[in-house]
Protein backbone atom coordinates (compact mmCIF):
# COMPACT_ATOMS: atom_id res chain seq x y z
CA UNK A 1 0.00 0.00 0.00
CA UNK A 2 1.48 3.34 -1.01
CA UNK A 3 2.19 5.96 1.66
CA UNK A 4 -0.65 8.25 2.62
CA UNK A 5 0.04 11.92 1.88
CA UNK A 6 -1.56 14.02 4.60
CA UNK A 7 -1.83 17.80 4.27
CA UNK A 8 -1.63 19.52 7.67
CA UNK A 9 -3.08 23.02 7.55
CA UNK A 10 -1.63 25.63 9.93
CA UNK A 11 -4.01 28.50 9.27
CA UNK A 12 -3.82 30.45 12.53
CA UNK A 13 -1.38 33.36 12.61
CA UNK A 14 1.34 33.35 15.27
CA UNK A 15 -0.29 36.46 16.79
CA UNK A 16 -3.35 34.39 17.73
CA UNK A 17 -1.35 32.96 20.65
CA UNK A 18 -2.74 29.68 22.01
CA UNK A 19 -4.79 29.28 18.84
CA UNK A 20 -1.46 28.98 17.02
CA UNK A 21 0.53 27.04 19.62
CA UNK A 22 -1.83 24.06 19.82
CA UNK A 23 -2.02 23.59 16.01
CA UNK A 24 1.77 23.78 16.02
CA UNK A 25 1.82 20.91 18.53
CA UNK A 26 -0.43 18.92 16.21
CA UNK A 27 1.82 19.56 13.22
CA UNK A 28 4.90 18.43 15.17
CA UNK A 29 3.49 15.13 16.38
CA UNK A 30 1.91 14.34 13.02
CA UNK A 31 5.28 15.00 11.40
CA UNK A 32 6.82 12.43 13.77
CA UNK A 33 3.94 10.01 13.16
CA UNK A 34 4.54 10.16 9.42
CA UNK A 35 8.20 9.24 9.86
CA UNK A 36 7.39 6.26 12.07
CA UNK A 37 4.46 4.99 9.99
CA UNK A 38 5.99 5.39 6.54
CA UNK A 39 3.45 8.02 5.52
CA UNK A 40 4.05 11.58 4.35
CA UNK A 41 2.98 14.83 6.02
CA UNK A 42 3.10 18.12 4.13
CA UNK A 43 2.53 21.20 6.32
CA UNK A 44 0.89 24.22 4.68
CA UNK A 45 0.31 27.76 5.93
CA UNK A 46 -0.75 31.05 4.33
CA UNK A 47 1.75 32.93 6.55
CA UNK A 48 5.47 33.26 5.67
CA UNK A 49 6.23 33.82 9.37
CA UNK A 50 4.75 30.42 10.20
CA UNK A 51 6.90 28.78 7.51
CA UNK A 52 9.94 30.32 9.19
CA UNK A 53 8.81 29.14 12.62
CA UNK A 54 8.46 25.56 11.33
CA UNK A 55 12.10 25.57 10.29
CA UNK A 56 13.05 25.88 13.98
CA UNK A 57 11.59 22.38 14.41
CA UNK A 58 13.13 20.89 11.28
CA UNK A 59 9.99 21.09 9.14
CA UNK A 60 9.96 22.56 5.64
CA UNK A 61 6.46 23.97 5.33
CA UNK A 62 4.82 25.10 2.12
CA UNK A 63 3.24 28.49 1.61
CA UNK A 64 -0.35 28.19 0.37
CA UNK A 65 -2.22 31.46 0.28
CA UNK A 66 -5.94 31.83 -0.31
CA UNK A 67 -6.78 34.08 -3.23
CA UNK A 68 -9.77 36.12 -4.28
CA UNK A 69 -11.27 33.21 -6.21
CA UNK A 70 -11.07 30.94 -3.16
CA UNK A 71 -12.82 33.56 -1.03
CA UNK A 72 -15.45 33.94 -3.73
CA UNK A 73 -15.90 30.19 -3.75
CA UNK A 74 -16.33 30.24 0.04
CA UNK A 75 -18.98 32.94 -0.21
CA UNK A 76 -20.94 30.84 -2.68
CA UNK A 77 -20.57 27.77 -0.46
CA UNK A 78 -22.28 29.65 2.35
CA UNK A 79 -25.17 30.02 -0.11
CA UNK A 80 -26.31 26.43 0.11
CA UNK A 81 -27.96 26.11 -3.37
CA UNK A 82 -24.48 26.58 -4.87
CA UNK A 83 -23.79 22.96 -3.89
CA UNK A 84 -26.05 21.86 -6.73
CA UNK A 85 -24.10 23.96 -9.23
CA UNK A 86 -20.83 22.58 -7.91
CA UNK A 87 -22.05 19.02 -8.31
CA UNK A 88 -23.27 19.67 -11.83
CA UNK A 89 -20.04 21.33 -12.93
CA UNK A 90 -17.72 19.17 -10.80
CA UNK A 91 -16.08 22.45 -9.87
CA UNK A 92 -13.00 22.44 -7.66
CA UNK A 93 -11.55 25.45 -5.87
CA UNK A 94 -8.01 26.62 -6.58
CA UNK A 95 -7.17 25.62 -3.02
CA UNK A 96 -8.19 22.01 -3.61
CA UNK A 97 -6.56 21.91 -7.03
CA UNK A 98 -3.24 22.95 -5.49
CA UNK A 99 -3.47 20.13 -2.94
CA UNK A 100 -4.38 17.56 -5.58
CA UNK A 101 -1.44 18.72 -7.69
CA UNK A 102 0.80 18.03 -4.68
CA UNK A 103 -0.55 14.48 -4.51
CA UNK A 104 -2.43 14.99 -1.24
CA UNK A 105 -4.79 12.17 -0.19
CA UNK A 106 -6.30 13.62 3.02
CA UNK A 107 -6.42 17.13 4.47
CA UNK A 108 -6.05 17.63 8.21
CA UNK A 109 -7.27 20.95 9.61
CA UNK A 110 -5.65 21.86 12.94
CA UNK A 111 -8.51 24.27 13.69
CA UNK A 112 -12.18 24.56 12.75
CA UNK A 113 -11.26 25.97 9.38
CA UNK A 114 -13.78 27.42 6.96
CA UNK A 115 -11.62 26.05 4.16
CA UNK A 116 -13.01 22.57 4.55
CA UNK A 117 -15.90 24.06 2.55
CA UNK A 118 -13.51 24.37 -0.38
CA UNK A 119 -12.99 20.61 -0.60
CA UNK A 120 -15.04 18.75 -3.19
CA UNK A 121 -12.94 15.66 -3.80
CA UNK A 122 -10.46 15.29 -0.94
CA UNK A 123 -11.60 13.83 2.41
CA UNK A 124 -10.60 15.71 5.53
CA UNK A 125 -10.18 15.51 9.28
CA UNK A 126 -10.79 18.55 11.46
CA UNK A 127 -10.12 19.92 14.95
CA UNK A 128 -12.77 21.59 17.10
CA UNK A 129 -11.44 23.55 20.09
CA UNK A 130 -14.75 24.63 21.61
CA UNK A 131 -18.39 25.44 20.98
CA UNK A 132 -18.39 28.80 22.74
CA UNK A 133 -20.67 30.54 20.26
CA UNK A 134 -23.36 28.20 21.66
CA UNK A 135 -22.15 28.32 25.28
CA UNK A 136 -21.90 32.12 25.54
CA UNK A 137 -23.65 33.73 22.54
CA UNK A 138 -23.89 37.09 24.33
CA UNK A 139 -20.35 38.07 23.35
CA UNK A 140 -20.07 40.12 20.14
CA UNK A 141 -17.08 38.18 18.81
CA UNK A 142 -19.28 35.09 18.36
CA UNK A 143 -22.60 36.83 17.65
CA UNK A 144 -22.29 40.08 15.70
CA UNK A 145 -22.38 40.51 11.92
CA UNK A 146 -23.45 36.96 11.18
CA UNK A 147 -20.58 35.31 13.07
CA UNK A 148 -22.95 33.00 14.96
CA UNK A 149 -24.66 31.87 11.77
CA UNK A 150 -21.31 31.39 10.02
CA UNK A 151 -20.07 29.18 12.83
CA UNK A 152 -23.23 27.11 12.79
CA UNK A 153 -22.68 26.34 9.10
CA UNK A 154 -19.03 25.50 9.68
CA UNK A 155 -19.56 23.34 12.75
CA UNK A 156 -22.59 21.56 11.34
CA UNK A 157 -20.88 20.54 8.10
CA UNK A 158 -17.51 19.84 9.69
CA UNK A 159 -18.93 17.52 12.34
CA UNK A 160 -21.02 15.52 9.90
CA UNK A 161 -18.72 15.45 6.86
CA UNK A 162 -15.25 15.04 8.41
CA UNK A 163 -13.79 11.54 8.46
CA UNK A 164 -12.36 12.25 11.93
CA UNK A 165 -13.17 15.05 14.39
CA UNK A 166 -10.55 15.84 17.04
CA UNK A 167 -11.84 17.43 20.26
CA UNK A 168 -9.88 18.16 23.43
CA UNK A 169 -12.39 17.13 26.11
CA UNK A 170 -15.11 14.47 26.54
CA UNK A 171 -17.75 17.12 27.31
CA UNK A 172 -16.96 18.81 24.00
CA UNK A 173 -17.51 15.52 22.18
CA UNK A 174 -20.85 15.18 23.98
CA UNK A 175 -21.87 18.70 22.90
CA UNK A 176 -20.93 18.14 19.27
CA UNK A 177 -22.93 14.91 19.15
CA UNK A 178 -25.94 16.56 20.74
CA UNK A 179 -25.86 19.82 18.79
CA UNK A 180 -24.82 18.61 15.34
CA UNK A 181 -25.73 14.91 15.28
CA UNK A 182 -22.06 13.96 14.95
CA UNK A 183 -21.38 10.23 14.86
CA UNK A 184 -19.58 9.51 18.11
CA UNK A 185 -17.28 6.87 16.63
CA UNK A 186 -15.77 9.53 14.36
CA UNK A 187 -14.62 11.59 17.34
CA UNK A 188 -11.13 11.33 18.82
CA UNK A 189 -10.42 13.04 22.14
CA UNK A 190 -6.88 14.44 22.41
CA UNK A 191 -6.33 16.90 25.30
CA UNK A 192 -4.37 20.10 24.83
CA UNK A 193 -0.64 20.11 25.54
CA UNK A 194 1.79 22.90 26.45
CA UNK A 195 3.37 24.94 23.68
CA UNK A 196 6.68 23.46 22.51
CA UNK A 197 8.30 26.78 23.38
CA UNK A 198 7.29 26.24 27.01
CA UNK A 199 7.53 22.44 27.18
CA UNK A 200 11.13 22.50 25.93
CA UNK A 201 12.18 25.18 28.42
CA UNK A 202 10.73 24.20 31.77
CA UNK A 203 13.74 25.15 33.91
CA UNK A 204 14.87 28.64 34.75
CA UNK A 205 17.83 29.81 32.72
CA UNK A 206 20.16 32.75 32.41
CA UNK A 207 17.88 34.27 29.80
CA UNK A 208 14.91 34.63 32.20
CA UNK A 209 16.25 37.82 33.75
CA UNK A 210 16.94 39.21 30.28
CA UNK A 211 13.38 38.48 29.13
CA UNK A 212 11.84 40.11 32.21
CA UNK A 213 14.21 43.04 31.86
CA UNK A 214 13.25 43.49 28.23
CA UNK A 215 9.64 43.95 29.30
CA UNK A 216 10.47 46.03 32.39
CA UNK A 217 9.24 43.40 34.86
CA UNK A 218 10.24 42.06 38.25
CA UNK A 219 9.26 38.51 39.36
CA UNK A 220 6.19 37.93 41.51
CA UNK A 221 3.37 39.32 39.34
CA UNK A 222 0.02 37.83 38.41
CA UNK A 223 0.10 36.81 34.75
CA UNK A 224 -2.70 36.66 32.17
CA UNK A 225 -1.68 35.88 28.57
CA UNK A 226 -4.75 36.46 26.42
CA UNK A 227 -5.85 38.45 23.41
CA UNK A 228 -7.93 41.48 24.27
CA UNK A 229 -11.42 40.19 23.49
CA UNK A 230 -14.46 40.87 25.71
CA UNK A 231 -14.85 37.16 26.49
CA UNK A 232 -11.37 37.07 28.02
CA UNK A 233 -12.92 38.93 30.95
CA UNK A 234 -10.05 41.23 31.84
CA UNK A 235 -12.57 43.55 33.50
CA UNK A 236 -13.41 41.14 36.32
CA UNK A 237 -9.69 40.76 37.02
CA UNK A 238 -9.23 44.54 37.21
CA UNK A 239 -12.23 44.84 39.54
CA UNK A 240 -10.73 42.17 41.78
CA UNK A 241 -7.44 44.07 41.99
CA UNK A 242 -9.37 47.21 42.87
CA UNK A 243 -11.18 45.39 45.69
CA UNK A 244 -7.87 44.13 47.05
CA UNK A 245 -6.34 47.58 46.95
CA UNK A 246 -9.23 48.91 49.00
CA UNK A 247 -8.04 46.48 51.69
CA UNK A 248 -4.51 47.77 51.39
CA UNK A 249 -3.28 44.84 49.26
CA UNK A 250 -1.41 45.74 46.08
CA UNK A 251 -1.01 43.04 43.46
CA UNK A 252 0.97 43.55 40.27
CA UNK A 253 -0.54 42.24 37.04
CA UNK A 254 1.06 41.57 33.66
CA UNK A 255 -1.14 41.29 30.58
CA UNK A 256 0.11 40.19 27.17
CA UNK A 257 -1.60 39.45 23.87
CA UNK A 258 -2.83 41.00 20.65
CA UNK A 259 -5.50 43.69 20.65
CA UNK A 260 -8.77 42.38 19.21
CA UNK A 261 -10.71 45.56 19.84
CA UNK A 262 -10.95 45.40 23.62
CA UNK A 263 -7.75 47.13 24.70
CA UNK A 264 -9.12 50.67 24.68
CA UNK A 265 -11.80 49.80 27.23
CA UNK A 266 -9.27 47.95 29.37
CA UNK A 267 -6.95 50.97 29.35
CA UNK A 268 -9.89 53.15 30.40
CA UNK A 269 -10.80 50.76 33.22
CA UNK A 270 -7.21 50.69 34.49
CA UNK A 271 -7.24 54.47 34.69
CA UNK A 272 -10.70 54.58 36.30
CA UNK A 273 -9.70 52.10 39.02
CA UNK A 274 -6.38 53.86 39.59
CA UNK A 275 -4.38 50.75 38.72
CA UNK A 276 -1.89 52.30 36.31
CA UNK A 277 1.08 51.62 38.60
CA UNK A 278 0.01 48.00 39.18
CA UNK A 279 -0.78 46.81 35.67
CA UNK A 280 1.73 46.29 32.85
CA UNK A 281 0.44 45.64 29.33
CA UNK A 282 3.30 44.30 27.23
CA UNK A 283 1.37 43.47 24.05
CA UNK A 284 2.04 40.44 21.88
CA UNK A 285 5.26 38.68 22.93
CA UNK A 286 7.58 36.33 21.08
CA UNK A 287 6.86 32.65 21.67
CA UNK A 288 10.41 32.24 22.96
CA UNK A 289 9.61 34.66 25.83
CA UNK A 290 6.64 32.70 27.14
CA UNK A 291 8.50 30.27 29.37
CA UNK A 292 10.36 33.03 31.25
CA UNK A 293 7.18 35.09 31.63
CA UNK A 294 5.32 32.12 33.15
CA UNK A 295 8.23 31.35 35.49
CA UNK A 296 8.47 34.95 36.64
CA UNK A 297 4.80 34.95 37.66
CA UNK A 298 3.54 34.29 41.16
CA UNK A 299 0.46 32.75 39.52
CA UNK A 300 -1.47 32.47 36.29
CA UNK A 301 -4.88 34.14 36.64
CA UNK A 302 -7.31 33.25 33.85
CA UNK A 303 -10.89 34.55 34.11
CA UNK A 304 -11.89 33.69 30.51
CA UNK A 305 -15.50 32.78 29.77
CA UNK A 306 -14.52 30.41 26.96
CA UNK A 307 -13.79 26.72 27.63
CA UNK A 308 -14.17 23.92 28.59
CA UNK A 309 -10.38 23.84 28.16
CA UNK A 310 -7.61 26.39 27.73
CA UNK A 311 -3.89 26.16 27.03
CA UNK A 312 -2.34 28.57 29.62
CA UNK A 313 -3.02 26.36 32.69
CA UNK A 314 -1.00 23.54 31.15
CA UNK A 315 1.86 25.89 30.31
CA UNK A 316 1.85 27.31 33.83
CA UNK A 317 1.95 23.81 35.34
CA UNK A 318 4.84 22.86 33.05
CA UNK A 319 7.09 25.51 34.63
CA UNK A 320 5.78 25.14 38.20
CA UNK A 321 3.51 28.18 38.31
CA UNK A 322 0.18 27.82 40.18
CA UNK A 323 -3.17 28.51 38.52
CA UNK A 324 -6.29 30.49 39.44
CA UNK A 325 -9.11 29.38 37.15
CA UNK A 326 -12.91 29.58 36.68
CA UNK A 327 -14.97 27.05 38.58
CA UNK A 328 -16.99 26.48 35.39
CA UNK A 329 -13.98 24.66 33.90
CA UNK A 330 -12.94 22.66 36.94
CA UNK A 331 -13.05 19.41 34.94
CA UNK A 332 -9.88 20.51 33.17
CA UNK A 333 -7.85 21.48 36.24
CA UNK A 334 -9.14 19.12 38.94
CA UNK A 335 -7.39 19.88 42.24
CA UNK A 336 -4.54 21.75 40.50
CA UNK A 337 -6.04 25.26 40.67
CA UNK A 338 -7.82 27.68 42.97
CA UNK A 339 -11.32 28.07 41.57
CA UNK A 340 -13.53 31.16 41.47
CA UNK A 341 -16.77 32.47 39.98
CA UNK A 342 -15.89 34.38 36.80
CA UNK A 343 -18.93 36.64 37.25
CA UNK A 344 -17.91 37.73 40.76
CA UNK A 345 -14.87 40.02 41.24
CA UNK A 346 -14.93 39.36 44.99
CA UNK A 347 -14.65 35.63 44.34
CA UNK A 348 -11.52 36.23 42.26
CA UNK A 349 -10.09 38.59 44.89
CA UNK A 350 -10.60 35.87 47.52
CA UNK A 351 -8.89 33.32 45.27
CA UNK A 352 -5.83 35.58 44.94
CA UNK A 353 -5.69 35.95 48.72
CA UNK A 354 -5.99 32.20 49.19
CA UNK A 355 -2.90 31.68 47.06
CA UNK A 356 -0.91 33.75 49.56
CA UNK A 357 -1.59 31.32 52.40
CA UNK A 358 1.33 29.23 53.60
CA UNK A 359 1.80 26.01 51.66
CA UNK A 360 -0.92 26.70 49.08
CA UNK A 361 1.39 27.60 46.25
CA UNK A 362 3.61 24.53 46.78
CA UNK A 363 0.59 22.24 46.95
CA UNK A 364 -0.79 23.61 43.68
CA UNK A 365 2.54 23.27 41.90
CA UNK A 366 2.75 19.58 42.80
CA UNK A 367 -0.87 19.04 41.79
CA UNK A 368 -0.16 20.76 38.47
CA UNK A 369 2.67 18.37 37.65
CA UNK A 370 0.40 15.42 38.47
CA UNK A 371 -2.32 16.84 36.27
CA UNK A 372 0.11 17.19 33.37
CA UNK A 373 1.10 13.53 33.78
CA UNK A 374 -2.56 12.52 33.60
CA UNK A 375 -3.05 14.53 30.44
CA UNK A 376 0.12 13.07 28.91
CA UNK A 377 -1.34 9.57 29.28
CA UNK A 378 -4.67 10.68 27.79
CA UNK A 379 -2.88 12.40 24.90
CA UNK A 380 -1.00 9.20 24.12
CA UNK A 381 -4.23 7.20 24.06
CA UNK A 382 -5.94 9.81 21.88
CA UNK A 383 -3.10 9.88 19.39
CA UNK A 384 -3.08 6.08 19.20
CA UNK A 385 -6.79 6.13 18.39
CA UNK A 386 -6.23 8.82 15.76
CA UNK A 387 -3.51 6.80 14.06
CA UNK A 388 -5.77 3.73 14.06
CA UNK A 389 -8.53 5.78 12.44
CA UNK A 390 -6.06 7.15 9.89
CA UNK A 391 -4.95 3.60 9.03
CA UNK A 392 -8.58 2.64 8.38
CA UNK A 393 -9.03 5.73 6.23
CA UNK A 394 -5.85 4.89 4.30
CA UNK A 395 -7.16 1.40 3.60
CA UNK A 396 -10.52 2.68 2.36
CA UNK A 397 -8.93 5.27 0.13
CA UNK A 398 -6.69 2.58 -1.37
CA UNK A 399 -9.81 0.58 -2.26
CA UNK A 400 -11.32 3.50 -4.16
CA UNK A 401 -8.19 3.67 -6.36
CA UNK A 402 -8.16 -0.05 -7.20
Amino acid sequence: MKPLRLAVMLEQAIEVGGGFQQPLNDALWLHDWAKKSGNVVVVYSPYPRTIEALKEFGIEGRLLKFGVLDHGFLFLKYCRPFDLVQIALKAKSLFERALIKDGIDVVHFTSTSKRHLLLYQLPFTITVFDGCHRDTPEFPEVRAFGEFERREILFGLACTKAAIVIANAPELVDNLCRRYAMERDRAVCIPLSPSPYVAQSTKAGATDAAVLGKHGLEPGYLFYPAQFWPHKNHMTLLMALSLLREKGITERLVLCGSDRGGLEKIDAAIAAYGLSKQVSIIGFVDSSDLSALYRGAFALVMPSYFGPTNLPPLEAWAVGTPVIYPEAFKDQVGDAAILFDYDEPQSLADAILELRRDGTRERLCKAGYRRLEQFAAEIELGRERFTQQMQRLKHRLALTLC
